[in-house]
């Protein structure tokens, strides 16, 4: 679940100036100077934009115990763009997904079940939005993951992925972070869908990227494409693993440290 990168993001609103200092650092790259700016500014699209820095830090940038701290300082970034804006649609979604992610750190299902339901409340608001559609592939595509038991009781699937993602694509407003998603899902699957994975990556890699994170996001499919093309699993598996966000927070897990306790569960305020 990685679609609260947006591949440029932009907002407008007062104070303009600000705001786009905010995103100036954020699409260079200097995402703790864009969070620190747009916390500063105490409103509802500048909370929303800390909160996806947040999750770029914690999700590629820290390990262990500082990327749960990052993780859980974006969500409650998110929750304070919601109590001044609750349909705000940038910390709609960045809330969903990140309430996603620690769900999977706790494997609680409440947290996962509280993330599909603001995913889709956004699809109705939204429903030719490609983050929205690709955030629920993402969604089926991240409970998948975790094993036979997590499918039964959530109703995740591949092939609900796979259907999710393909129109997801297909939609306007379809960036580089839509398709990044989908090309780790492709990658992770049979041969058929690596084969897919390989002709999404020769599209993809042939754009010069737009920003920062679109930069960062393209190193990573260079990794995954040049593992596909070696046909070495371990090296497929390492790709993919460097390529998932959060990875090796797991609360349950060997690292004793990232044992915190869980962010409290809410559903986002702007959710009927």
């Amino acid at each position: 679940m990685l679609l609260f990168f947006f591949s440029q993001v932009g907002f407008a609103t007062e104070p303009a100036r600000n705001i786009d200092d905010a995103l100036l650092d954020y699409n260079a790259g200097n995402f703790a100077a864009a969070k620190t700016t747009a916390q500063q500014l105490s409103t509802a699209e500048g909370y929303a934009l800390a909160c996806q820095a947040g999750l770029v830090i914690g999700g590629f940038q820290e390990k262990g115990v500082a990327a749960v701290r990052s993780l859980h300082g974006a969500i409650e970034d998110c929750r304070k763009a919601l109590d001044l804006e609750p349909t705000n649609y940038s910390a709609g979604v960045s809330h969903a997904i990140a309430t996603g992610f620690e769900g999977l750190r706790l494997k609680k299902v409440a947290y996962a079940r509280a993330s599909k339901k603001d995913i889709e409340t956004l699809i109705r608001r939204f429903p030719n939005n490609a983050l929205a559609a690709g955030a629920l592939a993402g969604w089926h595509a991240a409970v998948s993951r975790q094993g036979v038991f997590a499918r039964l009781i959530l109703g995740a699937g591949r092939d609900k992925a796979r259907s999710l993602f393909a129109r997801a694509v297909l939609l306007r407003g379809a960036e580089l972070p839509v398709y990044f998603e989908y090309i780790r899902f492709l990658a992770a699957g049979n041969n058929q869908d690596k084969s897919k994975a390989e002709s999404l990556l020769a599209k993809i890699t042939a754009r010069p990227p737009k920003n920062a994170l679109e930069k960062l996001l393209l190193e990573k499919c260079l990794q995954i494409q040049s593992a596909l093309q070696s046909g070495d699993k371990k090296s497929l598996k390492q790709a993919l693993a460097v390529a998932t966000p959060f990875t090796g927070i797991d609360a349950w897990g060997a690292v004793k440290k990232t044992n915190i306790k869980g962010f409290p569960l809410q559903q986002n305020r702007g959710t009927p």
